[in-house]
């Protein structure tokens, strides 16, 4: 064999050599690339499931939320008795009121029945008592108060004394009355009672013996020579020897206060 014949073959041999080499270095090259490729699919699955299921949850926190009936912020259900009562407009008026007033449409409608009543006592307090809903309805003074017409009735519930409670205690929402018994019984269903009586005698004038005040004496009392005044909350004052002084006004001075159930009683002298 010829130098130059080996060296050809050898040139050959050394080509055939790094051919081998390169298939393998690019075999090894592929397998590894598929199997980064596969990790990298594993991985962005495996953070896509994390990253959706927050949304998910959150989804589903929502549609559960909106399965409650908004009835807004520090919501109070409103009793026919407190319409008819008319009192809570003023209460409203003066700001010391914040709430979402709710009157269920059966309690418009059972206002709307005393207000067709024949009985002409009962359509006046029914007819106030639709004004009071409506001048509810477009009060500006108190921003902090809002009135919302709600149309449920729950149909199982049959006396709107036991729907108002059961509402209440539904929506978690305190109850504006002034019926005592409705009261009684809405605290018994661990309902928050808010009674436009309880607040009027927390308003009551707070007197102690020897205090002075002047009170005009409307009529005379039941014991000899006794007169009997009111206070501007309407709590009534009995003077001694007033009898004769009726349609006048006194100073009196207070010489007893006496509790009673329905607030409390005072006792004077003229001063």
């Amino acid at each position: 064999m010829s130098v130059i014949q080996w060296e050809s073959m050898k040139k050959e041999i050394i080509v055939e050599q790094q051919t081998k080499k390169t298939g393998v270095h690019m075999t090894q090259s592929s397998a590894f690339t598929k199997e980064l490729a596969q990790e990298i699919v594993r991985n962005l699955t495996a953070f896509g499931k994390l990253t959706t299921r927050p949304f998910q949850k959150r989804n589903r926190v929502q549609i559960k939320k909106k399965s409650i009936p908004p009835v807004g912020e520090y919501p109070v259900l409103v009793d026919t008795s407190v319409l008819i009562d008319g009192r809570i407009l003023p209460i409203v008026n003066s700001g010391f009121f914040v709430a979402t007033l709710i009157v269920p449409q059966f309690v418009l409608a059972e206002i709307q029945h005393i207000a067709d009543s024949a009985d002409p006592i009962r359509r006046s307090k029914g007819r106030r008592g639709l004004d009071v809903v409506n001048a509810l309805k477009n009060q500006r003074v108190n921003h902090g108060v809002k009135v919302k017409i709600v149309a449920d009735d729950p149909q199982d519930v049959k006396e709107v004394d036991h729907k108002l409670a059961y509402l209440s205690k539904l929506w978690k929402a305190r109850l504006l009355t002034v019926d005592f018994n409705l009261a009684q019984f809405a605290r018994a269903q661990g309902v928050k009672v808010l009674n436009v009586n309880d607040l009027a005698q927390a308003l009551k004038v707070a007197l102690i013996s020897g205090e002075e005040l002047s009170v005009k004496i409307t009529h005379a009392g039941k014991e000899r020579n006794q007169g009997v005044g009111y206070l501007s909350d309407g709590t009534m004052v009995v003077v001694e020897d007033t009898k004769e002084l009726v349609g006048q006004d006194v100073v009196v001075v207070i010489t007893k206060v006496h509790q009673t159930p329905a607030g409390q009683l005072f006792f004077a002298r003229l001063k």
